[in-house]
């Protein structure tokens, strides 16, 4: 598509959690008031995929899939996004850009679980439905939207169990600075064989324990589908920020990021 002037057009654009661009980082884009207009950029007219400007896509499963599900551990958001008046736009492949960009409202769970559906339908055939729901609980569970710290110990206990570690401890810590010293600490090559058997890394773990679900349904792998769910996704519900080894067959907790 050439690029138009003028054009009046409308899309979506996804951000993590706390505004920021979920894929090359930096700070929040806007303080989240709404609607908000962008400052004007310089926009690429290239036929680079990933030019300059305000970069947006026409639909939200489109979004999702270059931004992820939750980027940084967290949630993602998703917005509804106009070309301002009299902005460019430039589009390549399946993204647009302009350089006027105006951020119009964001967009409810609702429609975002139904492009989770939509695209795992084509990613995950007879398990689509499975995939979907444990997508959509993890995008809950990764919202914290409770915080339960006798929940989250019991949890952390089963993921231990379930995953042949019923022999380590747990040990809560006041935040993540002091749980990631005593990491510090104790950093050493055991504990990367810790790390090892643990198997689990905060941000990494909805990804893996999808990874998992489907490639033991699909007898890919011989382990139960739940082995990297049970437990941990329900602590993460209940107000998880990370857990990290923080000792011999110790595993650690804080209860503030």
């Amino acid at each position: 598509m050439k690029t138009k002037k003028g054009a009046s057009m409308k899309g979506f654009k996804v951000f993590t959690h706390d505004l920021r661009p979920p894929v090359r980082g930096g700070d929040p884009v806007w303080d989240g008031k709404l609607p908000f207009n962008l400052s004007p950029v310089e926009v690429d007219e290239s036929d680079d995929g990933c030019g300059a400007g305000w970069n947006f896509v026409e639909n939200i499963k489109s979004g999702l899939l270059i931004a992820g599900l939750w980027p940084n551990g967290r949630p993602s958001r998703v917005f509804e996004v106009a070309v301002s008046e009299n902005g460019r736009v430039i589009h390549r492949g399946n993204k647009y850009r302009t350089d006027r960009l105006e951020i119009v409202s964001e967009v409810g769970e609702g429609p975002i679980n139904d492009a989770i559906a939509e695209f795992s339908k084509k990613a995950f055939g007879a398990y689509a439905d499975e995939m979907t729901q444990s997508q959509i609980a993890w995008r809950e569970a990764l919202g914290r939207p409770r915080m339960d710290e006798d929940k989250i110990q019991e949890c952390l206990r089963e993921a231990l169990d379930v995953r042949g570690l019923k022999d380590w401890k747990l040990k809560r810590f006041e935040d993540a600075s002091a749980a990631r010293d005593a990491w510090d600490a104790w950093a050493a090559r055991a504990a990367w064989d810790a790390w090892a058997a643990w198997a689990a890394r905060a941000a990494w773990d909805a990804r893996a324990a999808n990874v998992l679900l489907f490639t033991a349904h699909s007898k890919w792998v011989t382990v139960s589908p739940e082995l990297l769910t049970s437990g941990i996704r329900d602590a993460y519900l209940n107000g998880l920020e990370i857990v990290i080894p923080t000792g011999e067959k110790e595993l650690g907790w804080p209860v503030k990021p």
